[in-house]
């Protein structure tokens, strides 16, 4: 049974006031019969009353001729709810996007159509986000082609999911499209090579959600090929915060780790060059003084032959074994300072009383007998260090007497011993010279063996080595700067004992 057409016409204007956007009834000639009330932003200022009896694309679309493929007219002709997308506006920064929707109204018994209902709604929000994202992604894709490392994504299951040029390239195939027809579903997992070196594993980790970075790592290619690479894996997980895939970043340092493993070799062969020099100089000296007394000795003996011996001869064949034994003894330290500094024992980890230490070696050196003032700051309990006692001891021992040998001569000679606590774990002591100071230019040599400014009787020039070698295997450190007004800073950190 058919409703009354005029209750009917009310029932519909309720739904159309109900619907969101603008809403209309519209007849089979395109004729607007109803206009909702909330259609007003449509009837551009208008009375909606006015719209009636109007076609609906002149009075909401502003056209002259029905849109193409009207969904007005389909939803008659088909009876089913139809839609279609129009733009408004011909520069796509200021075009406007609508949605018509239009659902056919039948009577009670669905025998025959009332009309269309006509909904509008303004998407154009939603699609310009939609063309920025898209946009975007254009952007990213062209960054990721153009790219000129490897970038590429691993599928949970281990497998090559996407490659671009630049992976192709790297793992030596001819085109992309060769990369990508043996990669994708490639699982890397699962390739014995990426077992072999360990990658499988990172990979796993970040499959997990771990991200890595691996830089210079050693690894074999898809062909077999071993290389260095930087490998950086970073998870992408969806909105639960699930791992969807790795998005990996790879980057050939093959010809990298070539090049500074030969300048590691050309700096070591370096280093033995100075040694091989050093040690020539520190042995020839002693060697050609004990040479030239030898032939003096063997001289005054001959010279005694079918005579009696005086006492002056007696004096000179003395002399000559003297220095003999003396320059003898001094090869024979040489050579043991040169096996503290290579030989790696473990050096002792104990507790170390400094305050005790540094008034052991300052006795020893009794700076009241020098010409040389001594100024001590050093707070009466200092926190115990941890290391090796005699290592320490020869640590400042060096030093210290280093700062005298660099005040000799000089007017006013001082030395400043100071000592704090830097941090919660550390210790610091400062030995300080008013002397000539050191040089910017060779500053930066004098922890190198046998790199010395002293005289060739006043040293070997391995003191500073064996300072820093110790104080490296005991944790510590040790470093020189200038002084402000004039000479250097010896700076001595240790750890502090923790029980």
């Amino acid at each position: 049974m058919n409703m009354d057409p005029e209750k009917n016409s009310l029932t519909l204007q309720s739904v159309m006031r109900l619907l969101c956007g603008g809403s209309f009834m519209i007849s089979r000639d395109l004729m607007i019969q109803w206009v909702g009330s909330v259609s007003r932003r449509w009837s551009g200022g208008r009375d909606t009353d006015a719209l009636k009896g109007r076609h609906c694309y002149a009075a909401i679309m502003n056209r002259r001729k029905p849109c193409a493929n009207c969904p007005v007219l389909r939803a008659y002709a088909t009876h089913k709810t139809e839609q279609l997308e129009v733009r408004v506006g011909k520069d796509r920064f200021n075009a406007q996007y609508y949605v018509l929707t239009a659902a056919p109204v039948s009577d009670r018994g669905g025998r025959s159509l009332e009309g269309v209902i006509e909904v509008i709604r303004d998407v154009t929000a939603f699609r310009r986000a939609e063309e920025e994202l898209k946009e975007l992604a254009e952007f990213n894709y062209e960054i990721i082609e153009n790219a000129p490392v490897a970038i590429f994504t691993i599928n949970r299951q281990g497998e090559f999911s996407s490659v671009n040029p630049a992976l192709a390239t790297l793992a030596g195939f001819e085109t992309v499209a060769k990369a990508k027809e043996k990669l994708i579903g490639f699982n890397w997992i699962k390739n014995p090579y990426t077992k072999k070196c360990g990658m499988a594993e990172h990979i796993k980790d970040g499959l997990k959600g771990k991200p890595f970075q691996l830089w210079d790592f050693p690894f074999i290619n898809y062909w077999g090929v071993p290389q260095h690479i930087y490998f950086k894996g970073v998870p992408i997980k969806d909105k639960d915060g699930k791992v969807e895939r790795l998005l990996c970043i790879i980057e050939e340092t093959t010809d990298r780790v070539k090049a500074n493993d030969q300048l590691m070799q050309e700096a070591k062969m370096s280093i033995v060059g100075r040694l091989t020099t050093g040690i020539a100089h520190e042995l020839n000296n002693p060697l050609a003084t004990i040479t030239a007394n030898a032939e003096l000795a063997l001289d005054s003996l001959e010279n005694i032959r079918g005579r009696e011996l005086t006492e002056r001869d007696l004096e000179e064949f003395k002399e000559s074994l003297k220095v003999i034994e003396e320059q003898a003894f001094r090869c024979t330290r040489t050579i043991k300072t040169l096996l503290d500094v290579t030989r790696k024992k473990e050096l002792g980890k104990t507790s170390i009383d400094v305050n005790e230490l540094l008034d052991d070696i300052l006795d020893h050196i009794n700076f009241q007998k020098l010409p040389v003032r001594f100024i001590e700051e050093v707070p009466v309990r200092l926190p115990k260090v941890k290391g090796d006692f005699d290592a320490t001891r020869q640590v400042f021992m060096n030093i210290i007497v280093n700062a005298v040998d660099a005040v000799e001569g000089v007017e006013d000679a001082s030395i400043w011993l100071k000592a704090g606590e830097v941090s919660g774990n550390t210790l610091e002591v400062l030995i300080e010279d008013n002397g000539p100071g050191i040089p910017e230019k060779i500053r930066s040599l004098i922890f190198e063996p046998f790199f010395t400014t002293k005289g060739i009787k006043k040293g070997t020039g391995l003191g500073l080595t064996l300072c820093y070698d110790f104080l490296q295997r005991m944790g510590g450190s040790i470093e020189v700067s200038p002084r402000f007004g004039g000479g250097s800073v010896f700076k001595v950190v240790l750890p502090r004992y923790a029980r």
